[in-house]
């Protein structure tokens, strides 16, 4: 299940959809979790998939690789999810400050999706993570880099 911010969500129908101009992060703590992202991500047809361990080391994966958008985890050691997306909204980077984060969490209650919302998060996605939930994530993710283009920087 995935929970969008965003009104409109992603277009009805669409079961395509363009992925392999993106470059996506995926902070988690997990190894093997991390793993299996970066090799879904790749079946999707990702350009390119970076990898961090927390908050942390994502801030600086952003910085160096500057992706499209991040497939985060809530919970995290030291700089847990919602810290890692205040310390981008709060960026004099306006890239980083606009940069798409999604969320993933084995935790999607309203409780949950209002802290994602609070913290500047696009979407939360449900974890585990599935093929086809990661798939509808990107979308979402898609939708959020069309929107943020159209906000001035």
């Amino acid at each position: 299940m995935v929970s969008d911010r965003s009104a409109e969500g992603v277009a009805a129908g669409r079961t395509e959809a363009p992925f392999d101009a993106l470059s996506v992060l995926v902070v988690e703590d997990e190894s093997f979790t991390r793993m299996v992202l970066a090799k879904m991500l790749g079946t999707l047809g990702v350009k390119a998939v970076h990898q961090a361990a927390d908050g942390e080391s994502g801030l600086a994966a952003v910085a160096a690789h500057s992706p499209d958008l991040v497939l985060c985890d809530v919970e995290m050691q030291p700089m847990d999810g919602f810290g890692f997306v205040r310390a981008l909204r709060a960026s004099a980077d306006s890239r980083q400050r606009s940069l798409p984060v999604l969320f993933m969490s084995g935790r999607v209650d309203d409780d949950r999706k209002a802290q994602a919302q609070d913290s500047g998060a696009d979407a939360v996605l449900a974890k585990p993570v599935t093929p086809a939930s990661l798939r509808d994530a990107l979308g979402i993710g898609l939708r959020a880099i069309e929107l943020k283009a159209g906000q001035p920087a």
